[in-house]
């Protein structure tokens, strides 16, 4: 059976993360996943969002092309 813990902690200075669970005894194998939670600000720092960086293009249509895209891809209107 497998049981499953789930806790939080905080990275030390000596880059050293410790966990105490009652829960397990001397032995036991664990599998350990970390997870690390991105600071927003340190997530902006890498630059632009995609919603930014794909607000200033432009594309090359005719003005009703959102309506009208269909008529584009077929060679004969009348298979719509």
């Amino acid at each position: 059976m497998t049981l499953a813990l789930r806790r939080q902690t905080i990275v030390d200075r000596n880059h050293i993360i410790t966990l105490e669970v009652p829960d397990l005894r001397p032995g036991d194998r664990v599998e350990i996943i970390v997870l690390v939670e991105q600071d927003v600000e340190r997530g902006k720092k890498g630059g632009q969002s995609f919603l930014d960086a794909i607000a200033g293009i432009e594309i090359d249509a005719p003005a009703d092309y959102s309506t009208a895209f269909e008529n584009q891809l077929y060679t004969n209107p009348r298979d719509l």
